[in-house]
């Protein structure tokens, strides 16, 4: 082809055709623009082909990993309130008159426990070391990076605040119980049963740890899981769009 082209070049300019050849010419520069363009154009679209298919398996991970989150977040919700219920008969219980029974000792030993959040962060470390504006859309990528960044990290914090609250309860427990159970549920029982309920600052402790609980109960866990549920929407709806 290029012979071809050069071949008229030679010609033209042998018959002294200056005119015609100035605009062949230019006119052969401009089929060349033009391939050059289509060239580029069709880099462009493999590329960006491309791009799309890593962020679409990029949020394919991310899905099938909030969904393991949301299961997880759900236990903590069955954890709390299994927690607040006990919370509630074991001071309803030192505040009465009643004696104690065996049936106490698992609702002690029920609010022993803390609880833990474990989510794979790895498919968005994946998408930050990739770079966040691999992700298009705006509102998607946003609330990707709020979820894990924000409603997680705040969530975590006041999981290990919980925690830390709760171990100071222990230590004034260990006054009045010989045990924890793990295996056996039944065998934490009280060794000082008028001591415990006159302990002010064991009760104070209760009291406040089950308003603490009743928070995560009535507000943190079910924001979080919306927060999860609206993300993996987000998620469906973006995917859905690219089929």
């Amino acid at each position: 082809m290029i012979k071809f082209f050069r071949k008229i070049r030679y010609d033209l300019l042998e018959k002294n055709k200056t005119g015609k050849y100035l605009k062949y010419a230019i006119g052969e520069i401009i089929l060349v623009v033009i391939g050059i363009l289509i060239a580029l154009s069709i880099n462009n679209w493999n590329e960006n082909k491309k791009l799309r298919r890593v962020e679409t398996e990029i949020l394919k991970e991310v899905k099938a990993n909030l969904e393991n989150d949301l299961e997880g977040i759900r236990e903590n919700l069955n954890h709390f309130k299994l927690k607040n219920k006990s919370e509630n008969i074991i001071i309803n219980w030192i505040e009465g008159s009643e004696s104690f029974n065996d049936s106490l000792s698992i609702h002690f030993n029920s609010i022993q426990f803390g609880v833990e959040f474990n989510y794979n962060v790895t498919p968005y470390e994946t998408l930050k070391q990739m770079g966040m504006r691999t992700i298009k859309n705006d509102s998607l990528r946003n609330q990707i990076a709020t979820l894990y960044d924000i409603n997680y990290e705040g969530y975590n914090r006041l999981i290990e605040y919980q925690n830390s609250y709760q171990s100071k309860i222990h230590d004034l427990e260990v006054k009045y119980f010989n045990e924890i159970g793990l295996l056996d549920l039944t065998i934490m029982k009280p060794i000082n049963i008028n001591g415990l309920r006159t302990d002010n600052d064991l009760m104070f402790r209760y009291k406040s740890f089950r308003n603490y609980n009743e928070t995560f109960l009535e507000f943190f866990v079910p924001e979080i899981e919306i927060e999860i549920i609206k993300t993996i929407e987000m998620i469906d709806q973006e995917l859905l769009m690219r089929n």
